[in-house]
Protein backbone atom coordinates (compact mmCIF):
# COMPACT_ATOMS: atom_id res chain seq x y z
CA UNK A 1 0.00 0.00 0.00
CA UNK A 2 0.87 3.83 0.35
CA UNK A 3 2.79 4.68 3.02
CA UNK A 4 2.55 8.04 4.58
CA UNK A 5 6.45 9.22 3.49
CA UNK A 6 6.23 12.64 3.08
CA UNK A 7 8.83 13.68 5.17
CA UNK A 8 11.24 11.58 3.81
CA UNK A 9 10.27 11.87 0.16
CA UNK A 10 10.97 15.77 0.60
CA UNK A 11 13.99 15.19 1.93
CA UNK A 12 15.44 12.53 -0.93
CA UNK A 13 14.01 15.56 -2.94
CA UNK A 14 15.94 18.43 -1.29
CA UNK A 15 19.03 16.35 -0.81
CA UNK A 16 19.08 15.61 -5.02
CA UNK A 17 18.04 19.11 -6.21
CA UNK A 18 20.05 21.41 -4.11
CA UNK A 19 22.75 21.83 -6.32
CA UNK A 20 20.31 22.27 -8.91
CA UNK A 21 18.76 25.36 -7.05
CA UNK A 22 22.21 27.07 -7.21
CA UNK A 23 22.54 27.15 -10.61
CA UNK A 24 21.41 30.43 -12.35
CA UNK A 25 22.69 29.96 -15.81
CA UNK A 26 20.29 28.45 -18.32
CA UNK A 27 19.42 24.49 -17.85
CA UNK A 28 21.12 21.82 -20.00
CA UNK A 29 19.62 18.76 -21.10
CA UNK A 30 21.98 17.42 -18.50
CA UNK A 31 20.63 19.04 -15.63
CA UNK A 32 16.71 18.77 -17.10
CA UNK A 33 17.09 15.01 -17.17
CA UNK A 34 18.58 15.29 -13.83
CA UNK A 35 15.85 16.82 -12.58
CA UNK A 36 13.18 14.48 -13.44
CA UNK A 37 15.47 11.63 -12.01
CA UNK A 38 15.16 13.38 -8.37
CA UNK A 39 11.49 13.92 -8.60
CA UNK A 40 11.17 10.47 -9.73
CA UNK A 41 13.38 9.13 -6.62
CA UNK A 42 11.28 10.93 -3.79
CA UNK A 43 8.27 9.85 -5.45
CA UNK A 44 9.17 6.55 -5.36
CA UNK A 45 10.44 6.71 -1.78
CA UNK A 46 6.77 8.95 -1.21
CA UNK A 47 4.68 5.73 -2.34
CA UNK A 48 6.74 3.04 -0.78
CA UNK A 49 4.79 -0.65 -1.21
CA UNK A 50 4.76 -1.99 2.46
CA UNK A 51 4.98 -5.68 3.00
CA UNK A 52 4.41 -6.26 6.74
CA UNK A 53 0.75 -4.11 6.37
CA UNK A 54 -2.50 -6.54 6.52
CA UNK A 55 -2.90 -5.89 2.99
CA UNK A 56 -0.02 -7.61 1.77
CA UNK A 57 -1.16 -10.56 -0.82
CA UNK A 58 2.29 -11.87 -0.56
CA UNK A 59 1.77 -15.83 -0.48
CA UNK A 60 -1.73 -15.79 -0.36
CA UNK A 61 -2.85 -18.29 -2.96
CA UNK A 62 -6.12 -16.98 -4.97
CA UNK A 63 -6.39 -18.89 -7.70
CA UNK A 64 -7.09 -22.16 -5.92
CA UNK A 65 -10.05 -20.95 -3.79
CA UNK A 66 -11.50 -19.28 -6.69
CA UNK A 67 -11.39 -22.32 -8.57
CA UNK A 68 -12.60 -24.55 -6.51
CA UNK A 69 -15.56 -22.12 -5.68
CA UNK A 70 -16.57 -22.70 -9.74
CA UNK A 71 -15.85 -26.53 -9.54
CA UNK A 72 -19.00 -26.43 -6.34
CA UNK A 73 -21.30 -24.82 -8.25
CA UNK A 74 -24.49 -26.75 -9.57
CA UNK A 75 -25.13 -28.08 -12.31
CA UNK A 76 -28.75 -26.43 -11.99
CA UNK A 77 -30.81 -24.67 -9.17
CA UNK A 78 -34.68 -24.09 -8.86
CA UNK A 79 -35.95 -20.44 -8.21
CA UNK A 80 -39.07 -21.86 -6.55
CA UNK A 81 -39.70 -25.18 -4.83
CA UNK A 82 -40.25 -28.19 -6.65
CA UNK A 83 -44.13 -28.42 -5.70
CA UNK A 84 -44.42 -24.87 -7.08
CA UNK A 85 -47.32 -24.28 -9.74
CA UNK A 86 -49.66 -22.24 -11.20
CA UNK A 87 -52.05 -21.80 -13.89
CA UNK A 88 -52.51 -19.61 -16.20
CA UNK A 89 -55.22 -20.16 -19.81
CA UNK A 90 -55.49 -23.62 -19.06
CA UNK A 91 -51.67 -24.18 -18.89
CA UNK A 92 -49.99 -25.48 -15.94
CA UNK A 93 -46.75 -23.44 -15.24
CA UNK A 94 -44.03 -24.57 -12.83
CA UNK A 95 -40.93 -23.23 -11.04
CA UNK A 96 -38.54 -21.50 -12.83
CA UNK A 97 -35.04 -23.43 -12.92
CA UNK A 98 -31.33 -21.63 -14.21
CA UNK A 99 -29.30 -24.63 -16.08
CA UNK A 100 -25.83 -24.56 -16.46
CA UNK A 101 -24.61 -22.73 -13.57
CA UNK A 102 -21.28 -25.32 -13.61
CA UNK A 103 -20.48 -23.87 -16.52
CA UNK A 104 -19.53 -20.24 -15.63
CA UNK A 105 -15.82 -19.60 -16.16
CA UNK A 106 -13.37 -17.07 -14.76
CA UNK A 107 -12.61 -14.40 -17.52
CA UNK A 108 -9.10 -12.97 -17.27
CA UNK A 109 -6.84 -12.20 -14.02
CA UNK A 110 -8.31 -11.64 -10.61
CA UNK A 111 -7.43 -7.94 -9.42
CA UNK A 112 -7.19 -8.10 -5.52
CA UNK A 113 -7.39 -4.79 -3.69
CA UNK A 114 -7.56 -3.39 -0.03
CA UNK A 115 -10.60 -1.39 1.69
CA UNK A 116 -9.58 0.07 4.80
CA UNK A 117 -7.50 -2.83 5.86
CA UNK A 118 -9.75 -5.37 4.65
CA UNK A 119 -8.78 -7.70 1.71
CA UNK A 120 -10.61 -8.27 -1.17
CA UNK A 121 -10.99 -9.57 -4.44
CA UNK A 122 -12.75 -8.30 -7.71
CA UNK A 123 -13.54 -11.47 -10.13
CA UNK A 124 -14.99 -11.28 -13.74
CA UNK A 125 -16.89 -14.36 -14.39
CA UNK A 126 -18.21 -15.43 -18.29
CA UNK A 127 -20.87 -17.95 -19.98
CA UNK A 128 -20.49 -18.77 -23.40
CA UNK A 129 -24.55 -19.74 -23.95
CA UNK A 130 -24.26 -22.53 -21.62
CA UNK A 131 -26.68 -20.88 -19.20
CA UNK A 132 -30.55 -20.70 -19.29
CA UNK A 133 -33.64 -19.51 -16.86
CA UNK A 134 -35.95 -22.10 -18.08
CA UNK A 135 -39.99 -22.70 -16.94
CA UNK A 136 -41.79 -25.77 -17.65
CA UNK A 137 -44.97 -25.73 -18.66
CA UNK A 138 -47.72 -28.21 -19.37
CA UNK A 139 -51.31 -28.16 -21.00
CA UNK A 140 -54.53 -29.70 -20.33
CA UNK A 141 -54.26 -31.69 -23.22
CA UNK A 142 -51.08 -33.59 -22.10
CA UNK A 143 -48.69 -31.56 -24.26
CA UNK A 144 -45.55 -30.03 -22.43
CA UNK A 145 -42.36 -28.20 -23.01
CA UNK A 146 -40.66 -24.90 -21.55
CA UNK A 147 -40.01 -21.78 -22.03
CA UNK A 148 -36.79 -20.40 -22.07
CA UNK A 149 -34.15 -17.65 -21.45
CA UNK A 150 -30.59 -17.72 -23.08
CA UNK A 151 -27.63 -15.14 -23.43
CA UNK A 152 -25.38 -15.99 -26.51
CA UNK A 153 -22.67 -14.66 -24.05
CA UNK A 154 -22.51 -12.81 -20.97
CA UNK A 155 -19.72 -11.51 -18.66
CA UNK A 156 -20.28 -10.19 -14.65
CA UNK A 157 -18.26 -9.34 -11.77
CA UNK A 158 -17.98 -9.93 -8.51
CA UNK A 159 -16.23 -8.54 -5.42
CA UNK A 160 -15.41 -11.31 -2.71
CA UNK A 161 -13.24 -10.68 1.46
CA UNK A 162 -10.62 -12.42 1.56
CA UNK A 163 -9.64 -14.07 4.93
CA UNK A 164 -5.78 -15.43 4.75
CA UNK A 165 -5.40 -16.03 8.94
CA UNK A 166 -1.85 -16.50 8.47
CA UNK A 167 0.85 -17.56 5.73
CA UNK A 168 0.28 -21.13 4.59
CA UNK A 169 -3.12 -21.40 5.81
CA UNK A 170 -5.66 -21.97 3.27
CA UNK A 171 -7.76 -18.62 2.02
CA UNK A 172 -11.71 -18.75 2.40
CA UNK A 173 -13.57 -16.44 0.33
CA UNK A 174 -17.21 -14.29 1.25
CA UNK A 175 -19.13 -13.04 -1.23
CA UNK A 176 -18.99 -9.03 -0.19
CA UNK A 177 -21.37 -7.26 -3.27
CA UNK A 178 -23.94 -8.54 -5.46
CA UNK A 179 -22.59 -9.82 -8.62
CA UNK A 180 -23.01 -7.15 -11.44
CA UNK A 181 -23.25 -7.44 -15.46
CA UNK A 182 -20.46 -6.12 -17.27
CA UNK A 183 -21.91 -7.41 -21.00
CA UNK A 184 -24.92 -9.78 -22.30
CA UNK A 185 -25.53 -10.33 -25.90
CA UNK A 186 -28.14 -11.71 -27.87
CA UNK A 187 -30.85 -12.79 -25.51
CA UNK A 188 -32.99 -15.06 -27.15
CA UNK A 189 -36.38 -16.17 -25.85
CA UNK A 190 -37.64 -19.86 -26.91
CA UNK A 191 -40.40 -21.91 -26.38
CA UNK A 192 -39.78 -25.53 -26.97
CA UNK A 193 -42.27 -27.75 -27.05
CA UNK A 194 -45.14 -25.64 -29.07
CA UNK A 195 -44.64 -26.31 -32.08
CA UNK A 196 -43.53 -23.70 -35.22
CA UNK A 197 -45.94 -20.97 -33.88
CA UNK A 198 -44.94 -20.25 -30.54
CA UNK A 199 -41.56 -20.68 -31.81
CA UNK A 200 -42.10 -17.85 -33.97
CA UNK A 201 -43.78 -16.06 -31.77
CA UNK A 202 -41.00 -16.08 -29.37
CA UNK A 203 -38.54 -15.16 -31.58
CA UNK A 204 -40.53 -11.96 -32.48
CA UNK A 205 -40.10 -11.07 -28.63
CA UNK A 206 -36.98 -11.26 -28.50
CA UNK A 207 -36.76 -8.62 -31.51
CA UNK A 208 -39.28 -6.41 -30.16
CA UNK A 209 -38.65 -6.25 -25.94
CA UNK A 210 -34.90 -6.51 -25.67
CA UNK A 211 -35.30 -4.53 -22.60
CA UNK A 212 -37.78 -6.60 -20.81
CA UNK A 213 -35.45 -9.51 -21.15
CA UNK A 214 -32.76 -8.16 -20.51
CA UNK A 215 -34.29 -7.26 -17.52
CA UNK A 216 -35.71 -10.58 -16.24
CA UNK A 217 -32.35 -11.86 -16.92
CA UNK A 218 -30.74 -9.49 -14.99
CA UNK A 219 -33.28 -9.93 -11.98
CA UNK A 220 -33.62 -13.56 -11.98
CA UNK A 221 -30.27 -14.74 -13.11
CA UNK A 222 -27.65 -12.74 -10.66
CA UNK A 223 -30.00 -13.37 -7.81
CA UNK A 224 -29.34 -17.08 -8.41
CA UNK A 225 -26.23 -17.21 -8.91
CA UNK A 226 -25.19 -15.12 -5.98
CA UNK A 227 -27.41 -17.73 -4.17
CA UNK A 228 -24.91 -20.72 -5.96
CA UNK A 229 -21.54 -18.33 -4.85
CA UNK A 230 -22.87 -18.25 -0.87
CA UNK A 231 -23.99 -22.39 -0.97
CA UNK A 232 -20.69 -23.28 -2.82
CA UNK A 233 -18.34 -21.26 0.06
CA UNK A 234 -20.87 -22.15 2.99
Amino acid sequence: RCSGGKGLSSAVFLACCAPLSSITEEMTPVKFFWAMACIAASSATGFEYRTDTPCDFSGIDLDGPISRMLTSLPEYMMRDSPEFKTEFAGIEIFGLKINGLNKVRRFGAVIPFCINGTRMVQVEFAQDGDVSLSVPWKTCTGAEGELQLRASVSRFTTLFRIEAPSLGQEVTLELAERTLPVSTEELMLRVRGGGMFPAMVSRYLSMTFPAVLRAMWYEQFFYNFDRSIRQALA
